[in-house]
């Protein structure tokens, strides 16, 4: 809890510290949110499928007026994976994990803006389902609690809401090793497992 604490404060201390020595019209700190499409790939799981998720957060820009700046954000993003396994198979993988990114920014001629860097994020929560049940099988699976991931955003700026499109691509191999008793199908525990993710965003 401490350590999320500091993710979602880090934002707003970095803007306090810019403020004191620059002029403030010249950052942007605000609230995030979006939607996402995301999918665990990889040898370790059979018959992946798109899983619908959102993210909500804080993000800081920095040096609104110029050509490079910089993008980042704290932000809680629900994630993960649904499977095509049957009705005694495990059909989702439900994670939930604290992101914090700090990307480069680059301001294209139309102002809309490219980001593209790295993310760092920790696991909070994992679950997985069996079938159409309703309730989780297993709450804490074997997964590796830190990722990293490269991100890559597209920024149109509004004046009361901008609009973001990216993908977050996970470099990270998160298996540690999934033992699943009586679940099928059987899972590779030597195999990999990787996220990915697009998000279309709101920020205000």
């Amino acid at each position: 809890m401490r350590l999320l604490l500091v993710f979602l404060c880090m934002p707003i201390i970095t803007f306090s510290l810019i403020a004191q020595t620059n002029d403030i019209s010249d950052h942007r700190l605000g609230i995030k949110t979006s939607f996402n499409l995301s999918s665990m790939v990889g040898t370790a799981l059979e018959n992946p499928r798109i899983k619908f998720g959102y993210t909500a957060g804080t993000y800081f820009i920095s040096k609104t007026k110029k050509k490079t700046g910089i993008y980042s954000e704290i932000i809680g993003n629900f994630k993960g994976s649904n499977f095509k396994n049957g009705d005694a198979g495990y059909s989702k993988i439900a994670l939930f994990y604290v992101d914090a990114s700090l990307l480069p920014l680059f301001r294209l001629k139309n102002e809309s803006s490219i980001c593209i860097g790295p993310t760092v994020s920790y696991l909070g929560l994992s679950s997985l389902y069996v079938g159409e049940k309703k309730k989780s099988e297993i709450d804490k699976l074997s997964l590796k609690p830190w990722e990293y991931s490269i991100t890559l955003y597209y920024l149109i700026p509004k004046p009361v809401v901008s609009f973001q499109f990216g993908t977050k691509i996970g470099l990270r191999n998160i298996n540690d090793n999934i033992i699943l008793d009586n679940i099928t199908p059987t899972i590779n525990q030597n195999g990999t497992i990787q996220n990915i993710s697009f998000e279309i965003g709101m920020l205000f």
